[in-house]
């Protein structure tokens, strides 16, 4: 994957006032939690050691400062630590100004003294926290009272990363969108104000006029030589031939370097209709090669295809694709399981071991994908409302399938078809190996005017 997504965590030890616990005591449980941090692959640490004394927030004087230096670093997240039983003052008024998602922990308390005097009371002081965010109208996320070399801990601290990445690339997302839907599919209809009014979401069209001028002059140019060598090189294009693979693989720069222009997360293309009259085959390893370089596109011009595929490659930090599937027929045996399909737009590197990778003559994969955990998801609306399905299953053995393809067992096939159906889904949705299920979730809560919708 070309470029991983990383994440600027702000910590922010917090105590009670002067004459409760001392400074000494409440430096332990910060520089475990620290201590414990430094692992965390694709986050970023940014600490307020320089603002207060000890790195450690006490009074509501204090919180301009911090909130101006983790401003200054452009934080994507915050991490509070009570350190004792901390300030609710301190803490809702950081979370207030700061805007961002927001995560909520204090270590386990020790055992009284023999004379029974307790030294923090975290625990009892991370409830008021929690009432008093929520009254300042802050979301936050929490993990459970625990030790800092417990895992919990960690993989706490990692999920709620995860869903802060999402966050981070949903905010101000831009969608580059090549040509328009084909005429006749009315299910992937979306509304470009709505989803800039709504949710910031900006969605920049690129026609394809310009589209197949640009990608005539590029294919006998150097610029495409190393798209093309890595394409023959991995994959069987002889029944496509070295005209139309140049083709493909100009068109695979071209739009790269369009989407890296204007800053967008991931691209629709109409990728049959017209693209089939212009260039006289269907690119649909375009999608292929853009999502395997951490560039997700959907097919078929959805939209909302496109956004859900962005946040599932955020949920990963970017560092495995997706794919693009339609849910297709029920399994011939198996009732809980289901075909994930499309012509041929899946990436190569998530092929199984042992498969042969082709492009037929139309520019189409044909391979079967690797086993492994699923998550399932689609954004998705009607009449204004949206929501996020998120589901997780695994694949499946089944019969094999023209196109790229696998198949996906859940727990009860039965509930997901009746979810999907009444909606407001459709039969495409976006796919990645991997359990992101809570993570997406977590993530939701911080997106105002997107519903969660999961499959438990």
């Amino acid at each position: 994957m070309n470029k991983q997504i990383t994440v600027r965590l702000g910590v922010v030890p917090v105590k009670r006032g002067v004459g409760f616990t001392s400074l000494e005591n409440c430096l332990i449980p910060k520089n475990n939690a620290l201590k414990a941090l430094q692992g965390l692959e694709n986050v970023e640490l940014y600490n307020i050691d320089n603002i207060v004394e000890g790195g450690i927030a006490t009074d509501a004087d204090q919180v301009p400062a911090i909130t101006d230096y983790l401003k200054s670093k452009k934080v994507d997240a915050i991490f509070i630590i009570h350190t004792d039983f901390g300030s609710e003052e301190v803490i809702a008024k950081v979370g207030k100004e700061m805007g961002l998602p927001l995560l909520l922990w204090g270590e386990r308390d020790d055992s009284p003294t023999e004379e029974g005097i307790r030294i923090r009371d975290t625990q009892c002081g991370i409830f008021a926290s929690a009432k008093v965010l929520r009254r300042f109208g802050v979301q936050l996320t929490y993990i459970e009272n625990c030790y800092a070399s417990e895992p919990a801990f960690i993989q706490g601290v990692e999920k709620f990363c995860r869903a802060a990445s999402v966050v981070k690339t949903f905010r101000g997302m831009k969608i580059l969108k090549i040509g328009e839907r084909p005429s006749s599919f009315f299910s992937v209809m979306s509304n470009d104000e709505e989803l800039l009014s709504k949710f910031g979401i900006e969605v920049t069209p690129l026609a394809l006029g310009p589209l197949y001028a640009e990608v005539n002059k590029l294919k006998d140019s150097p610029e495409i030589t190393e798209q093309y060598e890595s394409m023959k090189a991995r994959i069987n294009c002889s029944p496509l031939g070295d005209d139309k693979l140049k083709i493909l693989a100009a068109m695979v720069v071209y739009i790269k370097n369009q989407m890296d222009k204007i800053g967008a997360v991931a691209a629709s293309l109409e990728c049959w209709s017209s693209m089939n009259q212009l260039f006289g085959f269907v690119p649909c390893q375009v999608i292929g090669e853009l999502t395997g370089m951490g560039y997700p596109v959907s097919c078929e011009g959805d939209v909302c295809g496109a956004v859900t595929s962005a946040m599932l490659h955020a949920a990963n930090f970017n560092k495995t694709p997706s794919f693009f599937a339609d849910l297709t027929i029920r399994h011939p045996s198996n009732n809980n399981a289901e075909l994930l399909w499309h012509c041929g737009p899946f990436p190569h590197s998530l092929i199984k071991e042992g498969e042969e990778a082709l492009l037929d003559d139309g520019g189409r994969g044909q391979w079967r994908l690797k086993d492994g955990e699923l998550t399932v998801s689609r954004f998705d609306s009607l009449e204004g409302e949206y929501s996020l399905f998120i589901g997780a299953g695994k694949t499946a053995d089944g019969p094999k399938s023209t196109g790229t393809y696998c198949w996906l067992e859940v727990d009860d096939w039965v509930k997901w078809e009746k979810k999907l159906v009444e909606g407001p889904y459709i039969h495409h949705c976006s796919v990645i190996y991997g359990d992101y299920k809570e993570v997406l979730a977590e993530a939701c809560k911080y997106i105002p005017g997107l519903t969660v919708d999961i499959m438990d």
